[in-house]
C-alpha cells in the first residue's frame, strides 16, 4: 500500500454534521430495565402513558419514535477490466433505502415537529441538485448564527425563519471560542461528560459549544477491562441538543438490518441503543425534558479479511451489546450544558517557553519560512530518566494531547529524555491569487498551544496505538518567523516536455503521457510546477523520486513538492525529475552538471530475480488476482470492501518454495500460499521477500518442508484462485 491507496473514513451521520463541520464547528455494570409485573390493569397502563406523555418525559425510544422518513437513494457502480483498469459498460445501478433519524428527539415536542417539517422541506426543494448547482460559489451570504444549516438561497432561509416563529425556537447561534476542550469544559463546570463514579476514562479532542447549549464533544473512551480482559478503548461523537433550539440534524442509518433496544443507565438515564454488524455503525440516543443527546460511536475493533467461496470477503470486530450498554452506563446523557458564572475569566494556567511542569519544558530552537511554508523546531526536555524518544522504534515519541500538530524526532545529542518536536505548515502557491502574496512572511507570529504531553507508540501484534500521559500542564508563547528566504527561482526559460504520471491504472501501475512543463520554481522549502495537464505528477511514479542535487553531490529526495527540511538555495546544482530530466539551477552551466552528476555514487544494483533449473511454471498466460485494498461507504453509506487488481505473469514452484513475478498482491509479509498435495495433504509457502526489477516486482516463497513436484494437485492462493501443473509440464 502506498500513497495512491485509498483513503478510509467511517462516517454514519447526516449532510447536516457533515456540513457543520465545513464551517469547523466540531471541531458490564449493574442493568435496571423498566419492567411490569402481572397482572396489570390495562386501564391502569393507558394512564401511565398519558402521565409520561402530559410530563414530556420518554420513558420508551425506538427507531419509529425518531424517524423523520426514507429516502430512496440510486447510484452506479462501475466495473472494471483489471488488466486495463477500465471500466466495462454499462456501469450496474442499485437502489437502496435509508432511514432518517432525527436528533431532536421523540414526536410531538416542538423541536421533534420543526425538525419534521424542515426535512420535508428539503426532500421537496431542489431534488435534482439544479438550484445548488447554478448558485455554486456565489451563494447569499447569511449571518454566522445560521452556519451549520445548509442554507444556499434566500428561500431557505426564509422557510427556517417561518419555522423558528411557528414553533417558537431559537437558532443554535453563534459558537463561543474556546482555546481548547479543557476550558470548554472547565467554562461548562466540568471535567468530561462521564458519570461520577464511572471507572471508564475519558479524554476530549475537541469541543465546540454555541450560544443556544448545543455542545458538540469528540473524545476518546476506555473502558475497564473486566475478570482480566483487555480495557475496551472507543472513540464517538456526542451531541447535546436543547429542545428550546431548531435542531436540524440527523443520524443515517444505512440499509443494512438494525438492531434497537431500550436500556437504563446505571445512572437512571433511559436510552435506545441502535447498532448494526453490516454497517459496523451504532448510535445511542436519550431524550429528557429539555434536551437530547445522541452519541455516534465507533464500535469496529478491527478489520480483516477472510476467504469464502474463493472470495476475499470483509470481515469486522465489533463491539457487542454488553460493551455499548458499558457506554452508556458511563456517559452522563442526563447534563444540560450551560456556560458557569464567571467562565470570560477562567484561566488555563498556561506556562511560557522554558518554564518547568512537573520537570517538563518546553522551547523553540528555530524558526524558518519560504513565504508558502514553514518549519518550527521546539526542544522539548522531560526529567533524567524519563524517555521521549526510542532509537529502536521510529513509531515512538511524544506530542501534545490537544494543540499543535507535528512530529517527534531525535535531536542528536545521545539523551533520550531530550527530542525536538517539528512543526510545519504549508500552502500551495497555485492555490493563492498574484494579489494575495506569500502567506507566511518574515517576522510574522505563529502561536504556540501545546497542552498536556503523551508519550505513543504503534504496538505492531494489536496494530493500536498505545499512548501513557507524561504529564498534564499547558504551554503558551508565540515564535516569530524570524529567519527567512522567500526567494522563488524559476528554473524555465522555456517549456520543455518530461514524462508525468495521469493517473493509475486497477493494477497499480503508472499511466504515463509525455506532457509540456512550462514552470518549474524552486523555493528554500519546496518546489513547484505549472503545465498544461492539471493532475499530471512530473514528481513521483514508477517507484522513482525526483530530487535536488547540490553543488557538493548531496541529493535531496522529493515526492510531492516539498523538502523535509530547508535547503540553501545558492548550493543547488540541478533537480533531476522523476524521468530523470534534468534541469539546471540559473548560473549552473552543463559542465558542471555532467561533473557533479558523473562523480554521484551509483545506484546499487537492483535485486536478481531468482532462478530455479528444478521448478515448475504454473502460469501459461496471465492471471488476475484480486488483493483486499480497504473499506469505504458506498452511497447509502455502507461498509463495502476496495479491491486492487494485479497481474501475475509467473508462478514457478520448486522444491523448497516459490518465485511469483508482478505479484504485488502476494508481496504482503503475511502472505501464505497453500500446496496442496494429491494424497489431500497441504504444504505452507509464506513470503520470505520482494523486490522489483527493472520495472518487475516479484516475490520469493519458502516452504516449510520440501515439495515433491510430482505430486502436486494445485496451489490455493489467498484470493481463491488455483495454479495447477499444465499439461506441457507433466
Amino acid at each position: 500500500m502506498n500513497g495512491k491507496d485509498i483513503l478510509l473514513g467511517l462516517k454514519y451521520i447526516g449532510d447536516d454534521l457533515v456540513e457543520k463541520a465545513e464551517y469547523s464547528q466540531f471541531p458490564e455494570t449493574a442493568k435496571k430495565r423498566l419492567s411490569i409485573r402481572k397482572p396489570m390493569l390495562i386501564a391502569a397502563i393507558v394512564a401511565l402513558t398519558l402521565l409520561l406523555v402530559g410530563c414530556a418525559v420518554v420513558y420508551l425510544l425506538s427507531i419509529q419514535g425518531i424517524k423523520l422518513g426514507d429516502r430512496l437513494i440510486t447510484y452506479d457502480v462501475l466495473h472494471y477490466d483489471p488488466l486495463t483498469g477500465k471500466d466495462i459498460a454499462p456501469a450496474e445501478i442499485k437502489t437502496e433505502t435509508q432511514q432518517i433519524l432525527t436528533l431532536a428527539g421523540l414526536s410531538g415536542s416542538p423541536a421533534s415537529q420543526a425538525a419534521r417539517e424542515w426535512y420535508a422541506f428539503l426532500e421537496s426543494y431542489d431534488p435534482d441538485k439544479e438550484i445548488k448547482k447554478s448558485v455554486w460559489g456565489s451563494e447569499p451570504e447569511f449571518p454566522e448564527e445560521y452556519n451549520g444549516y445548509g442554507l444556499y438561497t434566500q428561500e431557505m432561509k426564509d422557510k427556517l425563519d417561518e419555522i423558528l416563529t411557528k414553533y417558537d425556537l431559537k437558532l443554535r447561534g453563534k459558537q463561543v471560542e474556546f482555546q481548547n476542550s479543557k476550558l470548554l469544559l472547565q467554562a461548562l463546570g466540568m471535567e468530561t461528560v462521564l458519570n461520577p463514579g464511572s471507572k471508564a476514562k475519558m479524554r476530549v479532542g475537541y469541543g465546540v459549544y454555541y450560544e443556544s447549549g448545543n455542545l458538540d464533544l469528540d473524545f476518546e473512551i476506555t473502558l475497564p477491562g473486566e475478570n482480566g480482559s483487555e480495557p475496551e478503548k472507543t472513540t464517538g461523537v456526542l451531541y447535546y441538543r436543547p429542545k428550546d433550539c431548531f435542531i436540524p440534524d440527523t443520524a443515517v442509518l444505512t440499509d443494512a438490518q438494525w438492531e434497537e433496544w431500550n436500556y437504563t443507565t446505571a445512572s437512571g438515564d433511559k436510552v435506545l441503543i441502535i447498532r448494526s454488524d453490516d454497517a459496523g455503525s451504532a448510535w445511542i440516543f436519550s431524550d429528557t425534558v429539555n434536551y437530547t443527546a445522541s452519541l455516534r460511536l465507533d464500535i469496529i475493533r478491527g478489520i480483516y479479511e477472510e476467504t469464502e467461496n474463493g472470495t476475499p470477503v470483509a470481515k469486522f470486530d465489533l463491539m457487542g451489546k454488553e460493551q455499548m450498554e458499558q457506554v452508556a452506563d458511563a456517559i452522563d446523557f442526563s447534563l444540560e450544558p450551560k456556560l458557569v458564572e464567571g467562565w470570560e475569566t477562567l484561566s488555563d494556567d498556561a506556562v511560557p517557553a522554558g518554564k518547568a511542569i512537573n520537570g517538563y519544558r518546553i522551547e523553540p530552537v528555530s524558526a524558518f519560512t519560504d513565504g508558502y511554508a514553514y518549519r518550527i523546531i521546539l526542544r522539548v526536555t522531560a526529567p533524567k530518566g524519563v524517555a521521549l524518544t526510542d532509537p529502536e522504534d521510529h513509531t515512538a515519541g511524544i506530542a501534545p494531547g490537544n494543540g499543535v500538530w507535528g512530529s517527534c524526532v531525535e535531536d542528536g545529542d545521545g539523551k533520550l529524555n531530550t527530542c525536538h518536536f517539528i512543526l510545519s505548515d504549508y500552502i500551495d502557491p497555485q492555490r493563492l491569487s498574484p494579489e494575495e502574496g506569500m502567506p507566511f512572511y518574515e517576522g510574522m507570529i505563529i502561536p504556540i498551544y501545546w497542552e498536556d504531553m503523551y508519550y505513543s507508540y504503534i504496538d505492531l501484534e494489536k496494530s493500536e496505538e498505545v499512548e501513557t500521559l507524561l504529564t498534564e500542564g499547558t504551554w503558551k508563547f508565540d515564535v516569530p518567523l524570524n529567519d527567512a528566504d522567500t526567494r522563488q527561482i524559476e528554473l524555465l526559460t522555456h517549456p520543455i516536455t518530461a514524462q508525468a504520471s495521469i493517473g493509475w491504472g486497477m493494477d497499480g501501475t503508472d499511466a504515463l503521457e509525455e506532457l509540456e512543463l512550462t514552470s518549474l520554481k524552486i523555493r528554500s522549502m519546496g518546489i513547484s510546477e505549472t503545465s498544461g495537464e492539471q493532475n499530471g505528477d512530473f514528481f513521483y511514479f514508477n517507484g522513482q523520486c525526483s530530487y535536488v542535487v547540490m553543488k557538493d553531490g548531496t541529493k535531496v529526495e522529493f515526492l510531492y513538492g516539498l523538502f523535509n527540511q530547508p535547503i540553501d538555495l545558492d548550493q543547488v546544482a540541478y533537480v533531476q525529475l522523476a524521468d530523470q530530466t534534468i534541469i539546471p539551477m540559473p548560473g549552473v552551466d552543463e559542465a558542471e552538471v555532467k561533473r557533479i552528476s558523473e562523480a554521484m555514487p551509483t545506484e546499487p544494483p537492483e535485486p536478481e530475480i531468482p532462478v530455479f533449473e528444478d521448478g515448475i511454471e504454473l502460469v501459461t498466460e496471465p492471471v488476475t488476482l484480486q488483493s483486499l485494498a480497504g473499506y469505504a461507504n458506498d452511497p447509502s453509506g455502507d461498509m463495502v470492501p476496495l479491491y486492487e487488481y494485479f497481474t501475475l505473469t509467473s508462478f514457478v514452484l520448486h522444491p523448497e518454495g516459490a518465485v511469483a513475478l508482478d505479484s504485488r498482491a502476494l508481496e504482503r509479509p503475511e502472505t501464505e500460499i497453500q500446496v496442496v498435495m494429491q494424497d489431500g495433504s497441504q504444504i505452507l509457502l509464506t513470503n520470505s521477500g520482494c523486490g522489483r526489477n527493472n520495472g518487475v516486482n516479484f516475490s520469493t516463497f519458502t516452504s516449510e518442508a520440501t515439495i515433491d513436484l510430482s505430486k502436486l494437485n494445485y496451489l490455493l492462493l489467498p484470493d481463491g484462485t488455483k495454479l495447477t501443473v499444465p499439461a506441457s509440464s507433466k
